[in-house]
């Protein structure tokens, strides 16, 4: 019995048994080969291999005869137990703690920031850009008082200025200068003329009512007139900088309308002044 377990175990040996196309132990025992080591046991009428099987770097893990699968080897009807292989993570739940699969994170890159100490550059900035800002409206000012005589001068003045306003532009404080740089007055006839002055009150200058002025305008007949002054405004924008950036065109702002009563005014000579005679012709 023992000679048949000799040969038994020889043949189990040759036919790598336990092992995948490894070559025998060396003379004298089981020893290791290639990384694997190998036990026996006879108890006399049976004989039992058990392997062990050691990963290159990974703690010695054994597997025993019993635990795996059983062959029947030579037709003897001995029975060889054979370790289960090595169990194979899952490939599609990687684990970083893992010593079998190497893992490599991917992880999602952060948002884009400026750097430390990064300057934003300047954008440019076009007329569409300023739609949210817009200058005050302006008023139209006649004199005298919305009333006028045909053949007359009537003064008409733009009320208005350079205007700042502050926001956020593309992504920016900024400021927003509005200069006012022509003026389109339309007096209702008509007609309109485009300066580059406001104009300027008599009261102002100094001068008497019906005194002729750069934006005066005379009506050439009696009647109600509907006037209104445009200006248009060159912007400029300041983005903290310092720096006063002019934005090419023009804004414009139109005033509400102003309604202005022209009387047509007749002379004739009298005697008396209405002081001294107050019931004479046109008193």
């Amino acid at each position: 019995m023992r000679l048949s377990a000799c040969i038994l175990l020889a043949t189990l040996l040759m036919t790598g048994v336990g092992s995948d196309d490894q070559p025998p132990p060396p003379e004298g025992g089981f020893g290791v080969g290639l990384g694997n080591s190998y036990e026996a046991s006879n108890n006399g009428t049976s004989l039992d291999v058990s392997a062990s099987q050691t990963t290159p770097g990974d703690r010695e893990s054994t597997h025993r005869a019993g635990a795996g699968n059983t062959n029947t080897a030579n037709g003897t009807g001995q029975h060889v137990s054979v370790p289960d292989p090595p169990e194979v993570p899952d490939a599609t739940a990687v684990d970083c703690e893992s010593p079998v699969i190497p893992c490599t994170l991917n992880p999602t890159p952060a948002p884009e920031t400026d750097e430390p100490g990064t300057v934003r550059s300047i954008p440019t900035v076009t007329l569409s850009d300023l739609a949210s800002f817009r200058p005050d409206t302006p008023q139209l000012v006649s004199e005298p008082d919305q009333v006028g005589i045909v053949g007359l001068p009537t003064n008409l003045v733009a009320a208005t200025g350079t205007q700042t306003l502050h926001g956020t532009l593309l992504g920016f404080p900024v400021a927003v200068r509005f200069t006012p740089h022509h003026y389109t007055f339309t007096p209702g006839d008509g007609t309109h003329t485009t300066t580059r002055t406001p104009g300027e009150s008599w009261q102002t200058t100094g001068d008497p009512q019906f005194t002729p002025t750069a934006t005066s305008h005379a009506y050439a007949h009696r009647g109600r007139y509907t006037a209104s002054v445009t200006v248009a405004y060159t912007p400029a924008v300041n983005f903290g900088d310092g720096t006063w950036r002019p934005v090419p065109g023009y804004i414009t702002a139109t005033s509400p309308t102003q309604t202005i009563h022209i009387y047509q005014a007749h002379t004739a000579l009298v005697a008396h002044t209405c002081t001294e005679d107050p019931h004479g012709q046109g008193c």
